[in-house]
């Protein structure tokens, strides 16, 4: 669970909202949690719908959308690796926005008088473009991307390992091979040094959810941009609180519900 302020639990508890900001940057590249400027082509982008604070601010920003499971759509089955998805509508700013620039969203809660912090929801990469005129002849641009999980198709590469390898030193170098972070919780999971054969012809997704397996789980992105493996018996207690469709949390007497 990401840890939140003490003024976020406040604003959660009463009346409130959700805000959306959004930060796009090159492939690869880290952008500033705050927003601040890129450059495409020497054009400026950042957008966001939460104000002065993140550049075009909401008139730029139509609306933005993650999907995000800790299983797959065939329901709880252990052995996968799980993408997440991200789509995106916003008017079209200057410069161009590349293929598979990077895409991060925010979020934060509001009252209307006070702000909690901002807090990341994953890191996704644009994998289709479209661009179409609304009734008015502004130009919309609509973006889908998938996030770092789709890099571990490829063939496993050449390993630095002495094989049989620990399963999480295994991980360890598939990450690696993605240009992506271990989430702790990994390693703090994978206590067992399962032995794994070298996986020869196999892609890393396939080892990955052979490891998963093992351990009764799946493998995801965190949103950190992070990978991470969920076990069964390890899922995080927010996953079973309900939730308004926003995400936004119900609560009774002012205590969440679970379920």
């Amino acid at each position: 669970m990401r840890e939140t302020t003490d003024l976020y639990r406040q604003i959660q508890a009463g009346d409130h909202w959700a805000e959306t900001r959004l930060t796009i940057g090159e492939s690869g590249r880290l952008i500033d949690e705050y927003g601040s400027t890129i450059t495409f082509g020497g054009a400026a982008v950042s957008v966001g719908s939460s104000g002065a604070d993140s550049g075009f601010g909401e008139d730029k920003l139509i609306s933005v959308s993650t999907s995000s499971r800790m299983f797959s759509q065939e329901g709880i089955a252990v052995g996968s690796c799980v993408s997440g998805e991200i789509d995106v509508e916003l008017i079209k700013p200057a410069g161009e926005i590349v293929r598979m620039a990077r895409l991060v969203p925010y979020v934060r809660i509001t009252d209307g008088e006070q702000h909690s912090e901002w807090i990341q929801k994953g890191v996704y990469y644009i994998d289709t473009r479209e661009e179409n005129s609304d009734d008015s002849g502004i130009m919309i641009f609509k973006l889908h991307g998938y996030d770092a999980m789709l890099k571990a198709e490829a063939d496993y590469p050449e390993s630095a390992l002495d094989w049989p390898a620990a399963d999480i030193d295994v991980v360890r170098e598939i990450a690696a091979f993605m240009d992506v972070a271990l989430d702790p919780r990994t390693v703090d999971a994978m206590t067992k040094a399962y032995p794994v054969q070298y996986p020869g012809e196999y892609s890393c997704r396939e080892v990955l959810g052979y490891i998963a397996a093992m351990y009764c789980g799946c493998f995801v992105m965190s949103d950190l941009g992070e990978l991470r493996l969920i076990t069964l018996g390890g899922m995080p207690v927010e996953t079973r609180y309900l939730i308004e469709s926003s995400g936004s949390a119900i609560t009774f007497g002012g205590d969440r519900i679970l379920v």
